[in-house]
């Protein structure tokens, strides 16, 4: 349960206002009915240098590290592709470094807003090493995209998507993935259709895609329920493919 923004062709210096505008949603964001409010539970930072992907995270609020994720999007300044998390848990004892998002493998980079109840069923069909044995769901559900990351990223993505709607119990699959070369975005809930949105933006040569409409002359669409976007960086251009069948 969290909330996530990302941003193509991202440049710090045409975009700090919005990025500080998501930093309120750790206090402001909307939260499900019956919960308390806040993102609080952590937060995570993904971007491409030179030197490929560069990943910072932590389990404390965000709020009290603003400085510090500022300072490290000043010395960036300019990335393909920029993306943000603020986490909810719905792991007791899991507000950590370790379990927040996003989890990474390679040049691949994931963040997920919602919960797989049994993730324990994905665990047979993975097939890579360095799952460590603390994984919670969203961990799982990364590598099992990874072990079938062979045959296309996206696809793979979908493939596992596909299967969790089939087997699994859970929440809400709203993800954002990222290679270098692409950005993916998914959108599918199980409950709580209000919560778990996910919206849709251009404007001024970027794409954006967040949990909340952020003020700014942005004309945000909600994304559909199972609609995936395919936004290819360099030429930044955002196309769907279709859904893995079943």
């Amino acid at each position: 349960m969290c909330r996530v923004l990302g941003i193509t062709n991202f440049d710090y210096s045409r975009h700090h206002a919005l990025v500080a505008r998501f930093f309120d949603l750790a206090r402001s964001g909307i939260v499900m009915a019956g919960d308390p409010p806040g993102h609080e539970d952590g937060w995570g930072l993904a971007f491409y240098g030179e030197g490929g992907l560069v990943v910072h995270k932590s389990g404390v609020n965000l709020l009290e590290e603003t400085d510090k994720v500022v300072r490290i999007l000043n010395a960036a300044q300019i990335s393909p592709v920029m993306i943000l998390h603020l986490r909810k848990s719905a792991w007791a004892n899991t507000s950590s470094t370790r379990h927040a998002h996003p989890f990474h493998r390679g040049n691949a980079v994931f963040f997920h807003n919602g919960v797989v109840y049994d993730y324990q069923k994905l665990l047979p069909d993975i097939n890579i090493p360095g799952l460590e044995a603390d994984a919670r769901d969203t961990e799982v559900f990364f590598y099992h995209v990874m072990s079938g990351a062979a045959q296309g990223l996206g696809r793979a993505f979908l493939d596992t998507a596909s299967l969790i709607k089939q087997q699994n119990s859970f929440s809400a699959l709203n993800c954002l993935l990222s290679d270098g070369v692409k950005l993916y975005a998914y959108r599918d809930y199980a409950k709580e259709p209000d919560y778990y949105s996910l919206f849709k933006a251009f404007s001024e040569n970027s794409w954006f895609i967040s949990s909340e409409q952020l003020e700014g002359n942005f004309l945000w669409e909600m994304m559909a329920k199972e609609e995936f976007l395919e936004i290819d960086l360099a030429e930044n251009r955002c196309s769907a493919m279709p859904a893995s069948p079943g």
